[in-house]
């Protein structure tokens, strides 16, 4: 069997852009953390540290989502479209699909993803950012909570297109 060159070429290019994208979420998981350890030493943090947990909360699921996309895309070759989509998303990246890819989000995972997707969509489109404490610390302690979940799924996933990527060039 010889390898599809298109093949090879998609899963390199998948394989090299998820290292960017979790080094983009362990980044804002890291920072999101270290607030967080903060804020639970000293009870409250200042308006400047919420903002900048509120632009973490943002940051992280917009990586998040922008690598499931590309999986979508390259692997499974079906983005969902329409106005869930980004719930259909997440549905669609819990499935193991046999012969594609393993399943890259626990299910564990998803209540709190949806609440980080909600809490991006707020963020993204408010005119007038009036954030509520209590509700950034739930959000803050979701995603330090999910964050080594979804990084081993998405460690899992690579180590997939690792070893079919071995497999295609081992029989070219």
């Amino acid at each position: 069997m010889v390898a599809e060159p298109e093949a090879v070429v998609r899963l390199t290019r998948l394989q090299a852009d998820l290292v960017v994208d979790r080094a983009a979420l362990e980044a804002r998981a890291a920072e999101t953390a270290e607030l967080m350890g903060r804020w639970d030493t000293d009870g409250r943090l200042g308006r400047p540290e919420l903002v900048l947990l509120a632009v973490n909360l943002h940051g992280w699921y917009t990586a998040l989502e922008t690598a499931l996309e590309r999986v979508a895309r390259l692997l499974d070759q079906s983005v969902p479209e329409g106005g869930s989509w980004h719930i259909d998303l997440l549905a669609q990246m819990k499935l193991d699909v046999p012969g594609v890819r393993p399943a890259v989000l626990p299910e564990m995972a998803m209540q709190a993803l949806h609440e980080l997707r909600k809490f991006r969509h707020f963020f993204r489109n408010a005119y007038v950012l009036d954030l509520d404490p209590v509700l950034v610390h739930q959000r803050s302690s979701d995603l330090v909570r999910v964050s080594l979940p979804v990084a081993d799924g998405l460690a899992g996933l690579q180590n997939h297109i690792a070893s079919t990527l071995t497999a295609l060039i081992g029989t070219a």
